[in-house]
């Protein structure tokens, strides 16, 4: 009688095989090595790619190489890109660092392969504080990221050419940094959040971008859409080569749903009123107008704008393309 083989030990014998050769597998190498596959060319293709889709989602690259044959493409996992390095820590350190990573995951159980291979596997049965919601455009997003490589995907409608700098969870949604270069001939600095993206992100070249030299992706997402000071009471820097857009004072209603996440992104000194109900009335700068729009429509009914009336208009224009 043949044993069914799960999806989740197709998987992981997929990683197996891809990291323990070296050279690129065929799909027809791949589906006679790997239990799990159907033997049918089509139905073969379609579950690979499912399971390669899962694997880059979860941060582990499978490199795409030109083979000599029929096919022509083969795949395998290079080992300098799945293995962690030697981090040089002390037994304290380990501990530290693996209580950290069982403490605060990724949605999925992504974090747990880190542990082991930190010599900690124990720690990775603890109940975590916190669970990160995982997104598909992650691992295609920090991948590219690693690799400084240019990544395209459709946001609000058009196609956006993305330098990342940064991904970051605030406030219960992931946000990616970067230099967006379809808004003009030098691009511009913008934040995108990560579940908005509309398809799948689309790396190019490896190296095609440098980061900026000491560039803060938390101060710059701190900063859009607000434009308030710093926690220390100095006025943020512009950033580099005119990257931010120019501010504009807003006010805001906002209900008490988000009038506890908004007051926290906006800054005590934004805080205009308090009412009995618990919201909010807010006055602040926006330093992204685009990226203050998409927190807006976030929000849904909760928050009201004010003002300046171009961007309550640029708001209700959004709400009416939405509702086409």
């Amino acid at each position: 009688m043949a044993v069914r083989t799960s999806r989740l030990e197709r998987i992981t014998n997929l990683v197996l095989a891809l990291l323990d050769t070296s050279r690129p597998l065929s799909l027809r190498e791949i589906g006679g090595a790997v239990a799990g596959y159907p033997s049918e060319p089509g139905a073969l293709r379609q579950a690979f790619e499912r399971d390669k889709r899962t694997l880059r989602e979860g941060g582990i690259p499978i490199a795409v190489e030109r083979i000599d044959g029929e096919e022509q493409v083969g795949y395998r996992i290079l080992p300098e890109d799945y293995y962690l390095p030697d981090l040089g820590l002390d037994p304290s350190e380990e501990e530290a660092l693996a209580f950290a990573v069982a403490a605060v995951r990724i949605d999925g159980g992504v974090g747990r392969d880190a542990l082991a291979k930190l010599g900690s596997p124990g720690l990775a049965a603890l109940p975590p504080v916190a669970v990160l919601p995982s997104l598909p455009a992650l691992g295609p997003l920090q991948e590219a990221m690693r690799q400084r490589a240019l990544v395209a995907f459709d946001y609000h409608g058009r196609t956006r050419d993305v330098e990342c700098y940064g991904l970051l969870f605030r406030s219960g949604a992931w946000y990616l940094v970067g230099r967006d270069r379809s808004t003009s001939a030098g691009g511009s600095m913008r934040t995108f959040r990560v579940d908005r993206i509309e398809d799948a992100p689309r790396a190019g070249e490896p190296g095609s971008y440098v980061p900026p030299a000491g560039f803060d992706a938390a101060a710059e997402l701190r900063l859009a859409p607000w434009d308030h000071g710093r926690s220390d009471g100095a006025r943020a820097p512009a950033g580099e080569a005119g990257l931010r857009t120019s501010a504009c004072e807003v006010v805001v209603d906002v209900d008490v749903r988000e009038a506890r996440g908004a007051l926290a992104l906006a800054g005590a000194g934004a805080l205009e009123r308090r009412a009995h109900d618990g919201s909010v009335r807010l006055r602040f700068r926006v330093g992204d107008e685009d990226a203050f729009v998409a927190w807006v429509l976030g929000c849904g009914d909760a928050v009201e704008v004010l003002e300046p009336p171009s961007l309550r208009a640029a708001v209700v224009r959004a709400l009416e393309a939405a509702a086409r």
